[in-house]
């Protein structure tokens, strides 16, 4: 009787390690690299590399935001429907400074719109999230078109983007990994970001996994913004002796120019 007790005991202790392992495999994950961008002088964006793994067969979205903050613009239009001017000034709240979203297959496949929405997830989401604010009738009567040309401006600055077939998976037997190549754009500003990794199952989003990246100013771009805020006077200083340096060698080249004919 005690040997088969052994016995029952020993089968459920494998049979745990076994699912344990298999769930172990099918957990997503989420990794970035690199993990920390430095902005030096010769800085002009470079390329982050987001990878791990998740249950085999699930789809994926790999999205990449910074903290949700308000931007505002003067917007122009035309005067007495003549003259195009500038005529207000025009608010988005809580809209992220950069959003970047990559899927293993077009997003409509993947979630309904109202899945996009109540996940906040691309555009669709961004809309559910955001609002408007301008005291121009015009704003106000169609706010969702205003948003839609602050996408297209972000888009134009390489701050926002839906890239669909872009994250590429490799079958295993019990779970799958994953890759994308993310052009980092140098327009963006310094701070932490957050990568968000969703697996999608049967049009919904059953797991998420994160990590997290950072960009901030280093070398000598660092040592010359120091100086900037916290010695400012000095600072003044070095750069109207650098113009003044700059405009004496401008004008030895071009009066060595016009000697040499």
């Amino acid at each position: 009787m005690k040997t088969m007790k052994r016995i029952v005991v020993i089968l459920l202790l494998l049979a745990g390690g076994v699912a344990g392992g298999v769930n172990a495999a099918a957990a997503l994950t989420c990794r970035v690299s690199p993990d920390e961008i430095p902005i030096t002088l010769g800085y002009h964006g470079t390329t982050l590399t987001i990878s791990g793994e998740s249950r085999a067969g699930d789809d994926l979205i790999v999205r990449i935001s910074s903290a949700n903050s308000e931007a505002h613009y003067k917007y122009i239009g035309k005067a007495g429907g003549v003259v195009w001017m500038k005529k207000g000034d025009i608010s988005f709240k809580n809209v992220p400074g950069v959003y970047m979203l990559y899927t293993t297959r077009d997003l409509e496949h993947l979630l309904s719109t109202a899945e996009q929405k109540a996940n906040l997830i691309g555009y669709e989401g961004l809309k559910e999230a955001s609002e408007v604010i301008g005291e121009d009738e015009e704003i106000t009567r169609d706010p969702k078109r205003w948003m839609d040309e602050f996408f297209k401006f972000k888009e134009k600055e390489n701050l926002y983007t839906i890239q669909t077939g872009t994250v590429t998976r490799r079958h295993g037997q019990s779970s799958d990994s994953y890759e994308v190549q993310v052009a980092w754009p140098f327009q963006a500003a310094t701070g932490e970001y957050t990568v968000e990794a969703l697996a999608v199952r049967d049009g919904k989003i059953v797991e998420r996994a994160g990590a997290t990246f950072t960009v901030k100013r280093a070398g000598l771009v660092k040592k010359i913004t120091d100086l900037a805020f916290n010695h400012a006077a000095l600072y003044g200083i070095m750069a109207i002796v650098i113009a003044i340096v700059a405009g004496f060698a401008v004008g030895i080249i071009f009066k060595g120019g016009d000697g040499a004919h």
